[in-house]
């Protein structure tokens, strides 16, 4: 995490600097002997004077994680990351006499003493002493001239959270995520619905030409796991998080077609075929979607109103912008949920286009291995059309989406 140096203010900051700075770095230094409580008041004291100071708050936010308290720690980064990008090291220099800042670029933060370094750059003031010198290397923009400024004497303003330190926050924040996801939600084995095998007509003469020709297909007895694999689940067996909307309960996506069959491996179970899936989506009806031909929008998770892409269907509400937790719309004929949107899933299968016109009748497991592997059920990020029980897509193994995820199928 960034070192605290110096008083790093924000705009409208009145406060008594000296005071501040000490403040600052008694609880730096209380943090680096982790003694987590003293440092935390100290930091919070500061933002209590200084409210929008993105390194107190950053510094705090680490002590929060580190004692657990990730809740507090989520909405310290979640401020940070809602701050402007600062624009290089650009910053403002307030002089306690002038409450006008001098624009300058910040060269250095603090300044050593020659002995910490061989460095012969005069980039160190001529001392003997080897305490580190509280002062700013600044270069002030209407002067033309670089100068040491004793940190002491005055603030400096960023116009926003530096880059490097910004990127530093989203890093952390996933590791913040990851540990919210593995403190709530379910992370057991998923609830297994069991399917009778029997024949189905798989395809759809109305749908594209992918989805034809219509075929009679025979399957055995299977089960297939009633909902989505969730985050939760995902992490505490894989020891990864890769999705991108975050949430214990919600479906794990973003993963790769070999870490969706990884997954299911590792649980002792598989990725379904194609047939299954199909199958078990349509729990026993013909029509487009499991529950009739038209969307109303209670039925499943799709680009609706809420959804931000150009996509979207404005007169429709689902209720949620992206993802939503697994189980939240009424689940199909055979008790399987979010078989049609809230993420397309990943499917056993090889891609061929025209592998309906010589799929076998019983038990297909799929084409010759090919170079894209199938997906089903449409998502959160698709229209209606493509939540359709028979829609097919097929995209290479390695592919990655926010709108992509997975469910395992009997071993």
């Amino acid at each position: 995490m960034l070192a605290l140096m110096g008083v790093f203010a924000t705009p409208g900051f009145a406060g008594d600097a000296v005071k501040l700075d000490q403040l600052i770095r008694s609880a730096d230094d209380a943090l680096e002997k982790k003694e987590y409580e003293k440092a935390q008041k100290l930091y919070t004291s500061v933002l209590e004077q200084d409210p929008q100071n993105w390194r107190v708050m950053f510094s705090l936010a680490g002590i929060k994680f580190d004692t657990q308290q990730y809740e507090a720690s989520r909405q310290l980064v979640t401020k940070i990351l809602a701050m402007p990008v600062a624009n290089g090291r650009n910053v403002n220099v307030y002089y306690p006499d002038s409450s006008t800042g001098e624009p300058a670029e910040l060269v250095d933060e603090i300044v050593l003493p020659p002995q910490r370094t061989k460095n012969n750059m005069r980039n160190y003031l001529d001392i003997k002493s080897n305490v580190p010198i509280p002062h700013y290397r600044l270069y002030f923009k209407k002067s033309g001239k670089m100068e040491l400024v004793p940190q002491s004497v005055v603030r400096i303003e960023y116009d926003g959270v530096l880059r490097r330190a910004y990127e530093e926050v989203q890093v952390f924040s996933l590791q913040v995520d990851r540990a919210l996801v593995a403190k709530g939600g379910s992370a057991g084995t998923s609830e297994v619905v069991k399917i009778k095998g029997g024949c189905f007509q798989m395809g759809n003469k109305e749908g594209t030409p992918l989805e034809k020709p219509v075929h009679e297909v025979c399957l055995k007895d299977f089960d297939m796991d009633k909902f989505e694999v969730t985050q939760a689940q995902y992490q505490v067996v894989m020891d990864d998080n890769p999705s991108q909307r975050i949430g214990a309960d919600r479906p794990v996506e973003h993963m790769t077609w070999y870490e969706a069959d990884r997954y299911c491996s590792k649980v002792g179970r598989r990725l379904p075929t194609e047939a299954e899936w199909e199958y078990a989506a349509r729990g026993n009806t013909t029509t487009h979607f499991y529950w009739g031909n038209t969307v109303k929008g209670k039925e499943a998770n799709f680009c609706d109103k809420n959804c931000t892409l150009n996509i979207r269907v404005a007169s429709i509400d689902d209720g949620y912008t992206t993802t939503s937790p697994v189980g939240k719309f009424p689940a199909n004929p055979f008790g399987l949920h979010d078989m049609a949107g809230n993420v397309s899933e990943w499917v056993s299968d090889w891609w061929d286009p025209n592998y309906y016109r010589y799929s076998p009748k019983d038990n297909p497991q799929g084409p010759r291995p090919l170079d894209h592997k199938i997906i089903r059920g449409g998502g959160w990020n698709n229209t209606a059309g493509f939540v359709r029980t028979s829609n097919r897509a097929g995209f290479w193994p390695d592919f990655r989406s926010d709108g992509l995820g997975f469910r395992c199928a009997s071993k």
